[in-house]
């Protein structure tokens, strides 16, 4: 059992509340590991809150900005959260097993400084997590809650997934593959289906991020391998998240034969909220950063890291069941554009949507499109050069920007 501390001391109620919920969310798969996450206070209204009553009636203190689920999973925290008024004099982390500090605001250094000495003198774990200056808060939130699992449940957590994933692809294995992007070419590729002027033919088929949660391109296009991997907009703590999350539940409990692929740290999250017989169709890949390009998860059972759910999961996956890989709705974008996100299907309702996670991850928004673009261009040419050298023949079956799918377009 360990502690957690949030630092600096809280100036108000509303920057209490704001990382109270996102605490109860991040902390939500190892509410069991843990004894207390401390919130020091330093507003002289400390005497006004009640800690038990805040999450009893969370529906009420929760922004809307927040995936309303959260206020049904505050409740559990009781107990486990503790508002203590902050001394100055005094050792913030006397009497605590402290396993971890997250700095949810960064802006002031000698208070910084603290969070330093409080290291220094317990060998805790510190998180910088300022969700105005750190694009990565929501990633960092998530790795420092998972080290709370000792590395024999981490294990269990991959060996799970290994099995799994291997019961799955006996019927997969062999299969020509349909993968589909969620550029806004998909939205015609829809629509033809829809009215039969197009059929993908016998293929196994694979969908990702928010195509997931649209129902109309679910219903027509009617995907067995499900894939999101997004730490902030698929396993954050946003409205968008939670809507994203609650189509994933209607998705996969519609089609018993449906997988969920995702990073393998996101899979105590969506356990949480996927029935739990549901659980053996969801798939964890761990991922880490290398040159190559890993086509062969049966051979090692991991993929490299990139920014990009196509190059990450999707393409590797398709690699491992598949020799014939028909690629859709993989637009990319014109380097001219590159000064903002490239386009998606539905692009105003999707836009519209996102606009919550603008609001609540403003660092993460901060980004330099130009570099991902070159970057995201890089990994594709790299990642289909290294599946043709395995055997696979991959077609590009709409439009695209990205130079190694436009040079495989056959329409």
């Amino acid at each position: 059992m360990a502690d957690i501390l949030f630092w600096p001391p809280f100036p108000s109620r509303e920057r209490f509340y704001a990382q109270l919920f996102r605490a109860v969310w991040h902390f939500l798969p190892f509410i069991d590991r843990i004894d207390h996450i401390v919130f020091p206070y330093a507003g002289e209204d400390y005497p006004l809150i009640d800690v038990d009553q805040t999450l009893d009636m969370a529906n009420v203190f929760l922004s809307r900005d927040y995936d309303p689920a959260i206020a049904t999973y505050a409740p559990r925290f009781k107990g486990k959260i503790k508002l203590a008024p902050y001394d100055p004099e005094k050792e913030t982390e006397a009497g605590l097993q402290l396993y971890g500090i997250v700095v949810w605001n960064a802006d002031h250094a000698a208070l910084n400084a603290e969070a330093h000495a409080m290291v220094e003198r317990t060998g805790c774990e510190i998180g910088w997590l300022d969700h105005e200056l750190v694009q990565q808060e929501t990633l960092g939130m998530i790795t420092l809650a998972l080290g709370l699992l000792p590395k024999l449940e981490i294990d269990k957590l991959l060996s799970n997934s290994v099995y799994l994933f291997f019961e799955h692809l006996k019927r997969w294995k062999g299969k020509p593959m349909s993968v589909f992007g969620n550029g806004p070419s998909l939205q015609e590729v829809v629509a033809q289906v829809a009215k039969g002027s197009f059929d993908p033919g016998d293929t196994l088929r694979a969908v990702c991020n928010s195509t997931i949660t649209d129902e109309r391109a679910v219903e027509h296009l009617r995907p067995e391998l499900l894939f999101a991997g997004d730490p902030v907009q698929h396993c954050g703590m946003s409205l968008y998240a939670g809507q994203f999350r609650a189509g994933l539940v209607k998705a996969l409990m519609a089609d018993e034969r449906r997988v969920f692929i995702t990073q393998l740290g996101f899979v105590p999250y969506f356990k949480c909220i996927i029935p739990s017989e549901a659980h053996t169709r969801i798939v964890g890949v761990g991922n880490k950063r290398g040159r190559q390009f890993n086509v062969d998860l049966t051979e090692a059972f991991f993929s490299t890291a990139t920014a990009n759910i196509f190059t990450m999961l999707v393409l590797p996956v398709a690699f491992t069941i598949s020799k014939s890989v028909d690629v859709y709705g993989c637009d990319g974008q014109a380097f001219a554009q590159a000064t903002k996100p490239w386009g998606h299907a539905n692009e105003d309702d999707y836009m519209s949507k996102m606009a919550v996670t603008h609001r609540l991850h403003p660092a993460f928004w901060k980004r330099n499109y130009a570099e991902e673009l070159t970057s995201y261009y890089g990994d594709m040419d790299d990642l289909l050069a290294e599946g043709e050298k395995a055997g696979a023949i991959v077609r590009n079956r709409t439009p695209s920007y990205v130079p190694a799918l436009a040079t495989r377009f056959v329409p």
